[in-house]
């Protein structure tokens, strides 16, 4: 009766911060990373009018939307992943029910938002062109909101809460895109972690308006990224059981396809990454052929000619196009876009115990075999950009 109850509140519980416990920087956030005492309520307009309130994450169990408060000279758009900024500097919690979720988010409402979303493979540059966007004196960039990797979760692959997964997306962005202490943005754009081209569909669906841009890159210089930043060469192999394979394959959709292997542990995390690459293009392909407008940007030519692909991306995403903007984008080259974050170039090993071999080549190259429609690791996907 408690949680029924908590549901249907109009206002916010209070939790006070006794530690921080969070132990993997990469991993997914919740209540779980703080070790927390209540500290009464507030209302839900107070949450509404603190610019220093940003939404942290969703919890599908106890179905509840969670808050973070953080210091207001704090610019959490400055650092390269939002959920690491936000759990970094949070001095307090708050928690809504979904109920009040939704009303909060009317509250919020601004008609008309102009919306870019950016969709990758992962380790391909998002997170650099997020830094683009950022160095527009009028736009807002947030890099990874986590509360979109709860919907992933949520979703079930029959579609039957597909309506709830759209009305949720609508009220996070609604509370997750507004004016801060920093900046009134006249547009916002919104990096998602990789795994978000699962939900391109309802994003569509929730905000068809929003402009979408997908990030890819060659399958091989992906996976020899990704050894270095998480390790994936001294992972090894994991054995899935029924449920963590039944929540794995929420966020590669084609591991389905190996199963078996899966609970046999025969998948090297080398593989699992590239059904990551794989599901992520063919997620594009798919919503491309539904005739959800997107673009495509490979990594290689964002970095070989930084200038011709942000006036392609500016121009495509409605927005003004000046020597002085442009010069501004292409800025955001110059340093290491996760600088101040666990995925730093200083931070990322470089022996040979991260270094792909022959053997994991030929894992990638099997797996691309294995796909209908994209057979090379330099597949191009329609609607890419191509500058002259």
């Amino acid at each position: 009766m408690k949680q029924f109850l908590r549901r249907f509140s109009t206002k916010a519980r209070v939790f006070r911060i006794n530690q921080k416990i969070r132990k993997k920087p990469t991993g997914f956030v919740g209540f779980q990373d703080f070790d927390l005492s209540r500290d009464g309520t507030v209302s839900l307009e107070m949450l509404a009018e603190n610019p220093n309130v940003s939404l942290y994450a969703l919890n599908r169990f106890s179905r509840e939307a969670i808050f973070v408060e953080t210091p207001p000279d704090v610019d959490l758009a400055e650092r390269p992943f939002l959920y690491q900024a936000q759990y970094e500097n949070a001095t307090r919690l708050y928690s809504v029910g979904y109920h009040s979720f939704f009303q909060l988010a009317e509250r919020m409402r601004q008609p008309n938002k102009q919306l870019i979303l950016i969709h990758s493979v992962g380790r391909c540059g998002s997170t650099l062109l997020s830094n683009v966007f950022n160095n527009q004196p009028d736009i807002l960039s947030l890099s990874e909101p986590d509360a979109f990797t709860e919907l992933v979760m949520q979703r079930e692959r029959d579609g039957r809460n597909d309506a709830e997964i759209i009305r949720l997306i609508d009220a996070i962005i609604q509370v997750q895109c507004r004016p801060t202490p920093h900046i009134n943005p006249q547009a916002y754009v919104i990096k998602f972690r990789s795994f978000s081209t699962v939900l391109i569909d309802l994003l569509h669906q929730a905000a068809p308006y929003a402009k979408h841009i997908f990030l890819y890159r060659n399958a091989e210089d992906q996976a020899r990224s990704i050894a270095r930043a998480f390790k994936a060469v001294e992972a090894g192999h994991e054995a899935l059981d029924a449920a963590a394979l039944h929540q794995r394959t929420k966020f590669l959709p084609l591991l389905a396809q190996y199963a078996d292997r899966a609970s046999q542990g025969s998948l090297s995390e080398v593989e699992m990454n590239m059904l990551g690459w794989l599901s992520g293009l063919q997620s594009y392909l798919e919503q491309h052929a539904a005739g959800v407008p997107m673009c495509a940007v490979r990594y290689e030519e964002m970095i070989r000619q930084p200038e011709p692909i942000v006036r392609a991306l500016f121009e495509y995403c409605g927005l003004p196009i000046t020597p002085e903007r442009l010069a501004l984008g292409v800025k955001a080259f110059e340093r290491d876009s996760q600088q101040g974050s666990s995925l730093a170039r200083t931070h990322l090993k470089q022996d040979q115990q991260n270094q792909l071999t022959a053997e994991h080549l030929a894992q990638i190259h099997h797996l691309l075999a294995d796909h209908p429609t994209i057979k090379t690791a330099d597949f191009i996907v329609p609607n890419t950009i191509q500058p002259n």
